[in-house]
């Protein structure tokens, strides 16, 4: 009868053991101890969960900024991997932290915002910088003959500054009809666009 007692209570002490491990964690990739021994051979990770916008490459390109990976884990998570993901998470922010500073999340969920804000470009635009500060034009619309053209104009981040038509104005001894406005544009002036001859896309 004692064995009986003994052989119960062991067993119950194993499930709960079991069921601990399992809760923290323990039996899916992610968690304390793997946090730790990740963190000893120099390959630190956030893991999220869920869908995004932007792909691994290019969340990276931020994150390595920062000293980490980030892993997409995906949408299909158990409640065992998620605690497990928490923890693990909560280690590496720790290590961050000491690594970084305090705060360096919000710097860096800026630029991770910035790259949000550029998936809304049209892949068709493109990039003119002078002296260090630029715009993403896109070419909405143009007519040739007409000399006048709709384009969209965005800051670094993505936000849309102006949406208008333009028309080219050259000297009148110097009539040019538009023709390739990604090797012809200077620079955004704040109301005009300067060409990189005497002509300029005087907004409508």
């Amino acid at each position: 009868m004692r064995k009986k007692k003994n052989l119960i209570f062991i067993t119950i002490l194993l499930l709960g053991i079991g069921f601990t491990l399992w809760n923290f964690g323990f039996f899916s990739r992610y968690n304390y101890l793997t946090a730790k021994s990740d963190i000893a051979k120099n390959n630190p990770q956030i893991i999220f969960i869920g869908e995004s916008m932007l792909t691994s490459s290019d969340i990276n390109t931020v994150s390595k900024k920062y000293g980490f990976k980030a892993v997409n884990f995906g949408c299909l998570v158990n409640q065992s991997e998620q605690n497990g993901i928490e923890i693990y998470n909560s280690q590496m922010d720790n290590y961050l932290d000491k690594l970084n500073g305090i705060g360096w999340e919000s710097e860096y969920t800026k630029e991770i915002d910035s790259l949000m804000k550029l998936t809304n470009i049209p892949k068709t635009a493109f990039w003119i910088e002078k002296d260090a500060s630029g715009n993403w034009f896109n070419v909405d619309w143009m007519h040739n003959h007409k000399n006048n053209a709709i384009i969209s104009i965005y800051d670094k981040y993505g936000d849309l500054i102006i949406k208008s038509k333009f028309m080219k104005i050259c000297p009148i001894d110097e009539l040019k009809f538009i023709e390739n406005l990604k090797a012809e544009i200077d620079f955004y002036d704040g109301e005009n666009i300067q060409l990189k001859d005497n002509c300029y896309l005087l907004k409508n």
